[in-house]
């Protein structure tokens, strides 16, 4: 079955093969025998139905994705990303109220793969981990862009990742309350890779949080001997925290390798 794939949002996780579409049909068209558009942020529902009209009559349509329900039944791992990235398992045990991942953890068939964009990879059984990691073992470059839970992060578990063709992991500091479980995260991780390893996605902008609190969480990071990388909280509506323009602009700023090697080599001077 020949299957065009439509995503109303391109990012660096959307294929790039010839099948895949950001927009609407091409003047001349191949044949396809069912269309499927993935939803994967809430924000982008109108234009999702919206490109939905535009394709009805290029052939049956399938509308779906994380911000519709979920993956559902017949979610295939790796079907709407790019080449090389997997993902193991969907949903999180953790309901944060800042995340708009609500879907229970469920644990998928693991496909091949050198980056895994698992939700909360080690909220899974250690069976299903072990087999992740066997499965790693035959890969290169290995990136865990998904995110670790700092708090589930174990010298067992740095130990294993280490024996494996590592490019960079990444953990989640989500919330100040967290800063404990993400320190002594890096404490760990720091006994077996170098900083350029080690990324950490910093949730900026989410409830009481100002810009002052949030760029001293970057630098946290930073100090603690990570790569930090800003992430600006949009909520359900897609709708980012207020004034929008000075958060846009220190999410910019923390969102550029050459800034924050500055503020890496201030701070060892």
């Amino acid at each position: 079955m020949k299957i065009a794939r439509i995503f109303p949002t391109k990012t660096n996780m959307s294929p790039e093969d010839s099948d895949s579409y950001f927009g609407g049909p091409e003047l001349f068209m191949p044949a396809y025998d069912e269309i499927h558009i993935s939803v994967v942020f809430s924000w982008d529902l109108n234009t999702a139905y919206w490109l939905k009209r535009q394709w009805d009559h290029i052939a049956p349509i399938k509308i779906g994705g994380p911000a519709i329900n979920g993956e559902g039944d017949g979610f295939i791992p790796g079907l709407y990303l790019k080449k090389g990235i997997t993902i193991t398992s969907r949903g999180c045990p953790n309901n944060c109220a800042w995340c708009l991942i609500t879907k229970p953890l469920k644990e998928l068939e693991i496909k091949p793969g050198n980056n895994i964009a698992d939700n909360n990879l080690l909220a899974c059984s250690r069976s299903h981990i072990d087999k992740v990691f066997q499965m790693l073992k035959n890969q290169k470059r290995i990136k865990f862009s998904g995110g670790l839970e700092a708090e589930r992060i174990t010298d067992k578990i740095a130990e294993e990742i280490r024996g494996l063709s590592l490019r960079q992991l990444w953990i989640a500091y989500d919330h100040p309350g967290k800063f404990r479980s993400v320190e002594k995260a890096f404490k760990i991780l720091n006994k077996y890779f170098k900083r350029d390893h080690l990324g950490c996605y910093v949730l900026i902008g989410f409830g009481d949080d100002t810009l002052d609190k949030a760029e001293g969480r970057l630098q946290e990071i930073v100090d603690l001997g990570g790569f930090p990388f800003a992430m600006l909280y949009r909520n359900f509506k897609g709708e980012f925290p207020q004034p929008e323009k000075p958060w846009r602009k220190l999410q910019k700023y923390w969102l550029r390798p050459a800034f924050i090697r500055y503020r890496i080599k201030h701070k060892e001077d």
